[in-house]
């Protein structure tokens, strides 16, 4: 399910029995309830089956928990990259050590036909406490460590050039952005960082500025630092980042244009939104209210195969997927938070879903994409065994 350029939103989210959480669990649900079945446990890690017919979801969904510090949810970019392509979750797992489990991450957009496509993420990302990627459009974010969710992502990043500062527009996204209906070309002083997969965009007017790291020791986007960057060159044409270097594309006539070869300016990127943080659409539950669903949301109103991120009251971390074809069976927005509810989820987020749909764990993917196959996508989120 990806955010295609051509439609709107929505093409584009203990041993069960063994255990007395489970027990406890199923012990207090109706009759009627979903109850666990098919359960494997590991090292605290739960995976299982509940059946949704109650709350009239009639495809398979699939449940995998875990609490405690033995594993971690870690936000994975397709070939390790920005822009960098598309590549499963089952190989993004299978390519990271201590990877236990993976599904599906946030919604990617879709080119034209014909046009490769970069799988170019739509939210914001924060990994390992570097900002890589600015939110395309109006996004909602989940916080992976603090377990919460925001409407947005909170950023911001400026650079220093002699006592006059310039503020970046973007970090990391493609010039222009267009989906149908949206139509944002990105005009202003534009950032990237080797991460960025592709060449940097030119265009008429513009010049891109190419600066070396004084101390490269971090990332010059980490979130609420400073960073020294010295001007080693600009241009006006189509160049990748290299490595140790950080490029901004600007119009001309900024107070970039002053500076010279060798001289230094300082950056610095700041954000409330923590570490590992990563775009869904849209919040489900939080802090124990169901939120309201806009109606014209049709993506969320029909049934779709889902990928779904939460937490409990407990702290557990809880992903759930459902089985499902477009706008015909899988699940609704509400079904989804009456699921959630019952698994005793007081926070969850939708992530992309549709034929992105994917949990791989236990050396195979567990549920059927709508596709009958695995679809390559932008991001992922890996269940990592800590060290």
């Amino acid at each position: 399910m990806r955010y295609p350029r051509r439609i709107t939103r929505g093409r584009g989210f203990r041993t069960a029995i063994a255990t007395a959480a489970v027990v406890a669990m199923v012990g207090v649900a109706s009759r009627d309830a979903p109850a666990a079945s098919g359960t494997t446990s590991e090292g605290g890690l739960h995976i299982y089956s509940i059946n949704g017919r109650h709350y009239g979801v009639l495809t398979a969904i699939h449940v995998l928990a875990f609490s405690g510090t033995q594993y971690s949810v870690n936000i994975d970019l397709a070939k390790h990259a920005i822009d960098g392509g598309e590549q499963t979750p089952s190989s993004m797992c299978q390519t990271t050590a201590g990877c236990v489990a993976a599904v599906n991450g946030d919604f990617f957009d879709l080119t034209h036909p014909g046009v490769p496509d970069p799988g170019d993420e739509v939210g914001g990302i924060i990994q390992d406490c570097v900002l890589l990627h600015t939110p395309e459009i109006a996004h909602q974010q989940a916080d992976l460590q603090e377990q919460s969710v925001s409407a947005g992502l909170n950023w911001s990043s400026t650079v220093d050039v002699n006592g006059t500062s310039v503020p970046i527009t973007a970090i990391n996204q493609e010039l222009p952005m267009s989906y149908v209906k949206v139509n944002l070309p990105l005009t202003g002083t534009l950032l990237f960082t080797p991460p960025y997969a592709l060449l940097i965009p030119s265009a008429t007017g513009r010049v891109t500025y190419e600066f070396a790291q004084v101390d490269g020791s971090t990332s010059p986007t980490t979130i609420n630092t400073t960073a020294e960057l010295q001007l080693v060159a600009q241009t006006a044409t189509a160049v990748k980042v290299t490595a140790g270097e950080v490029d901004i594309s600007a119009p001309t006539g900024t107070a970039l244009a002053s500076l010279e070869v060798g001289n230094t300016v300082t950056m610095t990127t700041t954000s409330t939104a923590g570490c590992d943080n990563i775009g869904a659409h849209p919040i489900l539950l939080n802090h124990g209210v169901v939120e309201p669903i806009d109606r014209a949301d049709t993506y969320m109103i029909r049934p779709y195969a889902r990928t779904v991120i939460g937490w409990t009251a407990s702290g557990e971390t809880v992903v759930m997927t459902v089985n499902g074809t477009d706008g015909v069976s899988g699940a609704t927005a509400y079904q989804l938070s009456r699921l959630l509810q019952f698994l005793h989820v007081v926070t969850a987020v939708d992530l992309d879903g549709g034929n992105s749909t994917t949990l791989y764990a236990k050396g195979r993917v567990l549920n059927i994409p709508s596709r009958g196959t695995e679809r390559p996508v932008s991001t992922g989120l890996l269940v990592v065994r800590s060290p």
